[in-house]
Parts: structure tokens; C-alpha cells; sequence
């Protein structure tokens, strides 16, 4: 199941948080719908639980079930498209009076009720049940709401914006789709909608990339100063046995013949190493000062030959 799936599942199933703003949840998924008119009234959905959600809501507040009818239809892809509409006009009258619409075509302005403060998070988890969409976070970070009509798309970005989001608005196939992309505002917006734990479970992976994208960075950081030290040594072993088979090793002065013969001997050591094996112990900078008269004695014998 998809997380968009997921987060419709928990919606759906968390009736603590509907019972007391019932009316708005259901008021969100009509209004936002594939239809919501005198005319028609519907909505289209591959989530089962949401298509049986609406023809509760509306027979719970509205009394009317006999005229709901949900067909279900088998897709190429295997899955399924639930189609709930209300057929009778007379019905559909109703409901339109019960959420305050007057007149009989799709309403172009949004009936806020007294408690609207409370009720604006879950009428948006109503309006995600019919029309939303968000990406599994493991890939990116989007939420979306394919939107029935540009006069909706304004309203529901006021919404939105009241509480806080940063939604955006673009086109796809002719239809407005009003999106989010900051994590930190999907978030929130999960929580307002009652859907605490999709909400903690994208927080839960933030933390794992985070984590994530520190190690490869320690790591590459760690391989990067790996390879270096590892080019260096080449370098330096090479110089030394240039110098040894030009002048000889008894030939190299004094205060350096440890410092050559310790690094041939170990090539995989650091210089900190290096020095800790010598007598007396000596510094990083000071073998580092070692071999690079080392390397500067083998580019003064190169040059001579």
C-alpha cells in the first residue's frame, strides 16, 4: 500500500477526531468532489474506505441513503475506481441546504461556520479524502489537491494560507492542482488533519536521511583523505628507492635514513604513525619535514642524471 494510501487509511478510521466536527470532514470531501451541484453530486475515489465514507457522512447528517449508489469498476491496472453519487435532485437539494448553499449550481464561495478555527484541519483531511494526494517521502516531499475548478483552487490556497502553508498553484491536464512541497509545512498540516502518525512517520525518515547524508559525507571525506595519504606514500616510497639505487642508502644523510627506511617498510602508515615508531619520537610536521627533503633530494639526483 502506498503511503498516500496509508495516510487515506488513518483518515478514514480516526473517528475520535471526526465525531466532533463531523459535518466539516464531510463538507470537505462533497464541496471538493467530482461533483457538487443540484445537478450532480458524486465523487470518484480507488480508495474504498473513502468511498464509503462519503455515503455514511451524508446518511449520518443528512438522513439520506437510499438514493446513494457506489459502483465499482476493475481497471486495466488490476486496481479499482469507486464511483459514489447521490441520484436524486431533490436529495441533492438537501444536502446543498444542509451545508448553507443556496441556488442550485456548484458553489463558487465556502460556507465557514462559527467554529471554523477548530474546523479548518479537518475539513482539509475531508478535502484530501476526494481529491488529494501526497508522495511517499522516502522519494520527495509533495502534497497535493487535484482541485475541480480554478474558483476552488483560490479558495482552498486562502485556506491554507490562513493556517500557516505555503501552497502553490500550477496546471495539470487542464485541471488546477494546489500543492506543498516544504516538509516542515506537510508536517504540520498532517497533524491539523488528524493524521498524527503519517505525520511522525515523515519526520522519521527526515531523521534517517539526515543521518544518511552525514555518514556518506563522513565517508567520502574519510576515502578522499584515505587515497590521499595512500598517493602520497607511493610518491614518497618511490623517491626513496630512486635514491637508494642512484647514491646507495648509506649514502643518505644521516638525520633521514630512519625516516626512508621506516617509510618503505610501511607504506600504509601515517605520518603520525611514522613518527611514533622513530628514535626519538618525532612530530607529524617534522617526518612530513623529512620527507619532503627526501623528495627533494630525488628530484636534485633526477635533475643531475
Amino acid at each position: 500500500m502506498s503511503f498516500a494510501q496509508q495516510l487515506k487509511n488513518e483518515i478514514c478510521y480516526n473517528r475520535n477526531f471526526r465525531q466532533r466536527h463531523k459535518a466539516a470532514q464531510a463538507h470537505g470531501m462533497l464541496l471538493y468532489g467530482k461533483y457538487f451541484s443540484a445537478e450532480k453530486m458524486g465523487l470518484h475515489t480507488e480508495h474504498k474506505g473513502v468511498a464509503k465514507l462519503y455515503g455514511n457522512l451524508i446518511s449520518d447528517l443528512v438522513g439520506i441513503s437510499a438514493t446513494i449508489t457506489t459502483r465499482e469498476t476493475i481497471k486495466r491496472s488490476g486496481g479499482s475506481l469507486y464511483a459514489v453519487s447521490v441520484d436524486d435532485r431533490e436529495d441533492r437539494k438537501k444536502i446543498l441546504h444542509f451545508f448553507g448553499y443556496e441556488g442550485d449550481s456548484q458553489p463558487k464561495q465556502i460556507k465557514k461556520g462559527k467554529d471554523w478555527a477548530e474546523e479548518a484541519g479537518i475539513f482539509i483531511s475531508g478535502v484530501y479524502l476526494a481529491c488529494g494526494n501526497i508522495t511517499d517521502p522516502k522519494k520527495s516531499y509533495m502534497m497535493e489537491f487535484l482541485v475541480p475548478d480554478e474558483i476552488l483552487a483560490e479558495q482552498l490556497i486562502l485556506i491554507l494560507q490562513e493556517i500557516g502553508m505555503s501552497p502553490r498553484l500550477t496546471q495539470r491536464r487542464g485541471h488546477p492542482v494546489v500543492y506543498i512541497k516544504e516538509s516542515e509545512n506537510i508536517e504540520d498540516l498532517l497533524t491539523l488533519m488528524g493524521a498524527v502518525k503519517s505525520s511522525l512517520t515523515i519526520m522519521e525518515v527526515k531523521i534517517y536521511k539526515d543521518v544518511r547524508n552525514r555518514v556518506n559525507r563522513v565517508t567520502n571525506c574519510e576515502t578522499a583523505n584515505i587515497e590521499k595519504t595512500v598517493n602520497a606514500s607511493v610518491a614518497q616510497v618511490a623517491d626513496i628507492n630512486f635514491i637508494i639505487s642512484v647514491i646507495g642508502v648509506d649514502n643518505i644523510p644521516a638525520e633521514l635514513q630512519e625516516t626512508a627506511l621506516l617509510r618503505i617498510d610501511h607504506p600504509d602508515c601515517s605520518l603520525r604513525e611514522l613518527g611514533e615508531m622513530m628514535t626519538p619520537v618525532l612530530s607529524r610536521s617534522a617526518v612530513n619535514h623529512r620527507l619532503k627533503k627526501l623528495s627533494a633530494l630525488a628530484n636534485h639526483l633526477k635533475g643531475t642524471e
